[in-house]
């Protein structure tokens, strides 16, 4: 748990302020009244500014506070329901790959571990691949799309993957009906899954995360925007950036109208997820990064520890209590 001056520190001023500015824009109360709150909350509640803004606890009681999942609530979970001698096996691509190699929906190569004609063979009829590092520390910062045709010199791309120690799979290729939210990433549906000690898996939320610029990333610390779907898998809130703080109901570099908009496959989306959840027992609570192909979902990564900020943001979602309930109910069961 970090320090009192570490969460100061590790807040930036500015955007504080900024946010405090924001708030101030929609409930009228002074801005340096917001601050002191933001401060208490830090210190209280381990609710950051940003937070405090997004879950709208300006003139928001204690008793409705105490039901949003806060930072040290989202560490407890992790620590608690995801074993620690098996969490490697998330953090680790290739072997998340190896592990649900049956819900990927595509082909994968370990080059470390294979020769030139594995690699050879895996190429034959594709015109391109991705390429990634297996774990953080071997080829970091290193995720290619590489085009291959009759001119490509297969054994210098082989020596260049096997040099950083990447692995390969098949690019995904999106289906049409997602590329109209953004054409240049893959706009993936978070599916966020608790696993019961009897084996249920529960649906904790589902969010729609869409890149806003030209570059192939979603993420929204790249820019992207996010909204909570409905349980029938349609954008009925605005989406929301952190980089602007502010929400959007047409894309930014489109100027395409979000809402209303439906995620094709989405039932089939959660029934993955469902199915995923189940493979690894020793990892309950995981958030499901998911690619929607022409053939249907496929799971691109899974998190062992996943965000608990966008699913309780009041601005895509327009509830006005946290997630914390949800949570205690599966978790009181699972205590009896």
């Amino acid at each position: 748990m970090a320090s009192i001056f570490e969460r100061f520190e590790l807040s930036s001023i500015e955007r504080m302020l900024n946010n405090a500015k924001e708030v101030h824009r929609y409930s009228g109360k002074p801005v340096f009244v917001i601050l002191i709150d933001m401060a208490r909350c830090i210190l209280k509640d381990h609710v950051g500014y940003m937070e405090y803004n997004l879950f709208h606890f300006v003139g928001k009681p204690q008793k409705d506070r105490d039901t949003y999942v806060n930072f040290d609530y989202s560490q407890s979970l992790f620590k608690t329901l995801n074993d620690p001698e098996y969490r490697e096996l998330f953090n680790d691509k290739l072997k998340f790959n190896q592990i649900f190699a049956d819900l990927l929906g595509r082909d994968f190569l370990d080059i470390t571990g294979s020769s030139y004609e594995d690699f050879e063979k895996f190429c034959k009829g594709k015109d391109r691949f991705f390429a990634k590092p297996a774990d953080s520390c071997s080829g970091k910062g290193i995720y290619r799309n590489i085009e291959i045709n009759e001119d490509s010199d297969l054994q210098e791309i082989y020596a260049y993957l096997k040099e950083n120690k990447l692995f390969v799979e098949d690019s995904i290729i999106q289906n049409e009906e997602m590329n109209l939210l953004n054409p240049y990433s893959i706009n993936t549906v978070r599916v966020t899954t608790l696993l019961d000690k009897k084996n249920v898996p529960h649906i904790m939320y589902v969010i729609q995360r869409i890149g806003t610029s030209e570059l192939p990333v979603d993420n929204v610390g790249a820019g992207g925007i996010y909204t909570v779907l409905s349980d029938e898998g349609e954008i009925i809130h605005p989406c929301w950036s952190d980089k602007t703080i502010s929400t959007y109901t047409k894309h930014p570099l489109s100027g395409m109208k979000l809402i209303g908009f439906k995620v094709p496959y989405f039932k089939e989306a959660l029934e993955l997820c469902k199915k995923a959840a189940l493979i690894e027992k020793h990892i309950r609570y995981v958030g499901w990064d998911i690619a929607i192909t022409e053939k249907g979902p496929l799971i691109v990564e899974g998190n062992p520890l996943p965000g608990y900020d966008m699913p309780q943001n009041y601005f895509v979602t327009g509830k006005d209590r946290g997630l914390k309930p949800e949570f205690e109910k599966i978790l009181h069961e699972d205590r009896e």
